[in-house]
């Protein structure tokens, strides 16, 4: 089990790097990583991320449920983490304990010149499944195969095995669709 004081500075500190890189904005977007055995530090709703403290952080259930009393995060905004979680361990067979829904923005400049494909062609032979963000149904079966996924309508959700591996799909994935959006004019 890793120290929760730590890890509230470390998680903290991912938020402002991904304000900081414009892959979330506001008090959009929401961050979560395993505290342990099924307990997750999350990003509160509604809080501008920029401001977050350690002690700001929600720290919630597998159901999204608070644990600590006051309020939860919502079922449509906790559902797509949960899944993750509950559906498998990452491609390397680790175990996923850290998710982002965030909002890339040389990935939804991407998305919007693919049109209606059903996946996201990032360059190098890589492409990423879309979903339409408020089909719940679709969503949970794409995650049971990938710890990927575009969401029309609400941005990029990935899933890591912890905050490191999961900033640096985050950055590998906006990278490669920046040189993507620059090869194709």
């Amino acid at each position: 089990m890793q120290d929760e004081t730590q890890l509230r500075e470390r998680f903290c500190l991912a938020v402002r790097q991904l304000w900081t890189r414009g892959m979330i904005v506001g008090a959009d977007g929401l961050l979560c990583c395993e505290v342990h055995r099924r307990r997750y530090l999350v990003t509160p709703v509604g809080r501008r991320r920029i401001d977050l403290q350690p002690q700001d952080l929600t720290c919630v259930d597998i159901g999204g449920e608070s644990v600590h009393g006051g309020e939860g995060i919502p079922p449509e905004l906790w559902q797509p983490h949960r899944d993750v979680y509950q559906s498998h361990l990452d491609p390397a067979g680790v175990t996923l304990g850290a998710s982002a829904m965030v909002e890339p923005a040389n990935v939804l400049a991407l998305l919007s010149r693919q049109g209606g494909a059903d996946r996201l062609d990032i360059g190098n032979g890589e492409s990423i499944p879309i979903v339409a963000g408020d089909d719940a149904q679709a969503l949970q079966g794409v995650l049971t195969d990938s710890t990927e996924v575009v969401l029309r309508g609400k941005g990029l959700f990935v899933a890591g095995a912890d905050l490191a591996g999961l900033l640096n799909r985050i950055e590998r994935i906006e990278l490669a669709a920046a040189v993507k959006l620059a090869a194709d004019g």
